[in-house]
């Protein structure tokens, strides 16, 4: 993949320009992986997001025209005339801004995980302590080789020699669910090229939980293709009490998202880095449809369905962290198809829109949003983590909550 982004040259009367070409090498930043370098994304944020512009980029924003165009209420002169010939911040701004964020330090674990990898065992039985052993197991089951994470995130823990584990501390051994296989737990930093504070930044085992590639997440053609986006699906959860629940689409494919600057397609995402999950929380997945919100927990909170050794496409309501993180899981892939252990319930079964929307699934929408595991769908449509996740659906719910235990210490 070769990404385009932004190159800033000096033209013959030695003035900053900016040009936009073919830079060599992998992007590592942005859903895509479209980025090379962090400039690019303080400069595209500060344009897209706050509307300033820099000598680095000094294209303006075309919004449609909000005032008169002549008359008492016509935007002033002066306004007029700064949308197209000065830049709004100082060339110091993005620099200064990159370094910020290269220089800023990842959240600390949570305390059950920092005394796990402080102990003298990470690996041993915990008897008495309940909440180390749980996120423990959850560490386990994602992937992980306790003791290799411990010795690159403890400082002074790595032996003189080395430990001659696994460098991205990974059980190579045994796997469990391979989570391990995109959200790489630890990767080792080389020579930062950073002006401020490279020091810290050269030669660190960096826990981001990623492998910075793009993988294929699930899609839905009926929904990818739509002339708009599906409109929102109200559903009645039954999990305790009834709720109406905004149902969570379950594709992932969106080909509206620009694509400019890099060569990934709708349905190709960067695997995002979990580092900080824990202390930052919901919204969760690249355009926040897993929520979380005191407005809404009571009234009309986001609901999907989650599967595990005892249930098939149960109701999941999302109320708390514990469910967001549950149903961002969920998302990595398509549905289970329903079998015999699907409840017989309100918002139980393969989550197809109870009523008619603006999107046409066909005769037979459930084997579209649930395609059976041995379909031609199920194998072009389901995600690259599908076989984590059917994993992940094979455990009990105690082992699905390990997990997610593990996570919130991130």
């Amino acid at each position: 993949m070769i990404p385009r982004t932004l190159a800033v040259h000096r033209d013959v009367d030695g003035n900053l320009t900016s040009v936009t070409g073919f830079v060599g090498g992998v992007g590592r930043f942005g859903l895509r992986a479209n980025g090379v370098e962090i400039l690019q994304f303080v400069i595209g944020g500060m344009q897209g997001e706050l509307s300033f512009t820099s000598l680095i980029n000094l294209n303006e924003i075309n919004f449609p025209t909000l005032v008169p165009s002549a008359g008492p209420e016509m935007e002033p002169a002066a306004c007029m005339n700064a949308r197209s010939t000065s830049a709004e911040v100082y060339l110091s701004t993005p620099f200064s801004i990159r370094n910020l964020l290269r220089n800023t330090a990842p959240p600390e674990f949570g305390d059950a995980l920092l005394d796990l990898l402080r102990s003298s065992d990470p690996t041993g039985q915990r008897v008495d302590q309940y909440e180390e052993a749980r996120v423990q197991r959850g560490a386990q089951l994602f992937g992980i080789d306790l003791k290799a994470f411990a010795n690159r995130m403890i400082p002074g823990r790595m032996p003189a020699g080395g430990d001659g584990l696994d460098p991205n501390a990974i059980n190579q051994a045994d796997r469990k669910l391979d989570c391990v296989g995109c959200h790489t737990p630890v990767q080792r930093t080389g020579k930062s090229p950073a002006e401020v504070g490279s020091e810290q930044l050269s030669f660190v085992w960096a826990p981001i939980f990623s492998d910075l590639l793009l993988h294929k997440m699930p899609v839905i053609n009926a929904e990818r293709f739509s002339q708009r986006p599906r409109d929102p699906v109200v559903t009645r959860h039954a999990e305790g009490r009834v709720f109406e629940t905004f149902d969570v689409p379950r594709n992932l494919a969106h080909d509206s998202f620009t694509n400019q600057k890099a060569s990934a397609n709708g349905r190709e995402f960067r695997t995002a880095p979990l580092m900080g999950l824990g202390r930052i929380g919901p919204p969760f997945l690249h355009d926040a449809r897993v929520y979380l919100s005191g407005l809404t927990v009571d009234s009309k909170p986001a609901g999907t369905v989650t599967t595990n050794r005892m249930l098939t496409n149960a109701p999941l309501v999302v109320r708390t962290v514990d469910d967001a993180l549950l149903a961002a899981i969920e998302l990595h892939d398509l549905p289970a198809p329903d079998d015999a252990k699907t409840p017989r319930e309100p918002g139980a079964g393969c989550p197809v829109p109870p009523a008619a929307t603006n999107v046409d699934y066909g005769p037979s929408p459930q084997d579209v949003i649930c395609p059976p595991y041995a379909s031609a769908v199920s194998q072009t449509h389901r995600s690259d983590s599908r076989e984590v996740i059917l994993r992940f659906h094979k455990l009990s719910p105690e082992g699905q909550r390990a997990v997610i235990e593990f996570l919130k210490q991130l």
